[in-house]
């Protein structure tokens, strides 16, 4: 059984190879940076071996994924679905984490493709989204009627004013400086990047947490997910990106400016990109942080409320956990890192088969899911409040 993990220099690819490396199989490390997948690859074990490719050139991924049983696809989600018409091409089942919501709509007209080659394609299964979508599928199939769903992704703050990023940097950027999108009265808005701030309370050691809009791939499903159920409302919140709550003010001026802006500007007579610019910059910002034993908690909260039995219900789900002193991350790009390799695994293994593109509320069973996060040191949490009287 092998796998090949696209990314695998990355953050989050380091965190989804170690995962699989628990497991007796064949892991393949690409990434377009050989000198970093050789490093992952050699945490990851004697069964990883590193390769170097370029996501961008169709045909050598597609030999790169023959006879692959899945490709993890955790580059950036600009190459989604480059990498996805590579595994239709190789026959890999596919698996990423999250197209910032315009992209992963477009994915999903890969769909019947998928299907006639009987190949499984499931979108955005990281922590969020991912964790949140199948958070929203099982509470939404326990109500009769569903009017919000309403995401908040909470974590306990870094401390001073570290520009250090705790995912893909360019990610960031397109979160702090695009428009976020929400699902408010039957349709799809924009709303200001960082807005409709709002405090929320998460499980200790997070407690209460200033939120805010963010652009995100759950947002572009769920509400066609559970369309049937009359679905009215669904957003997306967030403490920060990782960041502290000053950090992120400096990065959000920093896109005001236009700093992270892709579009070619003249200066002195040369052509330049704003954002190459402030990533030159970036990267001078040391990574490695001490972090207090209080801190690098990860809370993921799915609100739904809705009715059942004629009552007006809310549900509320919760997966929390801590960081990973052997691994040296934070609780959050733990649970961004192991949830894919789970469900890489259950792809491998035929123990996921659904032929087609899926967003994780329609394709992960909710349960088995949850326990195998247990595993891995996350508690998922149910919380039910129901009316039991009105006028």
């Amino acid at each position: 059984m092998r796998i090949v993990l696209l990314g695998g220099a990355g953050i989050i690819g380091r965190v989804i190879a170690l995962d699989l490396a628990r497991d007796d199989l064949d892991l393949v490390v690409a990434d377009r940076d050989l000198a970093g997948a050789e490093r992952t690859a050699r945490q990851a074990g004697k069964r990883a071996r590193a390769v170097q490719v370029d996501v961008t050139d169709g045909e050598a991924l597609a030999q790169l994924l023959s006879g692959a049983a899945v490709c993890v696809n955790s580059t950036l989600y600009y190459f989604n679905l480059e990498v996805m018409r590579a595994c239709l091409k190789a026959g890999a089942h596919y698996l990423d984490l999250g197209g910032l919501f315009h992209v992963t709509r477009k994915q999903l007209e890969l769909d019947r493709e998928f299907r006639e080659q009987g190949l499984t394609a499931v979108l955005g299964l990281g922590s969020c989204p991912g964790v949140a979508n199948v958070h929203a599928g099982w509470l939404g199939g326990m109500l009769d009627r569903v009017r919000s769903v309403r995401i908040y992704n909470g974590a306990t703050l870094d401390e001073g004013e570290s520009l250090a990023w705790p995912y893909a940097i360019e990610t960031i950027l397109d979160e702090i400086s695009m428009p976020a999108m929400v699902f408010r009265d039957g349709g799809f808005l924009e709303a200001p990047p960082l807005g409709e701030e709002e405090f929320f309370l998460f499980p200790e050691p997070i407690g209460w947490a200033k939120t805010h809009l963010s652009l995100h791939s759950e947002v572009a499903t769920i509400p066609i997910s559970l369309a049937a159920k009359g679905i009215d409302e669904c957003f997306f919140k967030i403490t920060f990106f990782g960041y502290s709550e000053a950090a992120l003010r400096k990065m959000a001026f920093v896109a005001q400016l236009g700093l992270a802006e892709t579009e070619r500007v003249t200066v002195d007579g040369g052509s330049v990109r704003p954002r190459d610019v402030l990533l030159a910059q970036l990267r001078k910002v040391p990574q490695a942080k001490e972090k207090p034993k209080s801190k690098g908690f990860k809370d993921v909260a799915t609100v739904v409320t809705g009715s059942q039995a004629g009552h007006s219900v809310t549900l509320r789900a919760d997966t929390l956990g801590g960081p990973h002193p052997e691994w040296g991350i934070s609780g959050g790009t733990l649970l961004v890192g192991v949830a894919p390799a789970v469900v890489a695994r259950w792809l491998a293994s035929a123990r996921l088969s659904r032929p087609g593109v899926w967003p994780p509320e329609l394709a992960i069973e909710p349960e088995p899911f949850f326990a195998e996060l247990a595993k891995r040191g996350f508690t998922t949490t149910l919380t039910r409040t129901e009316t039991v009287a009105e006028p």
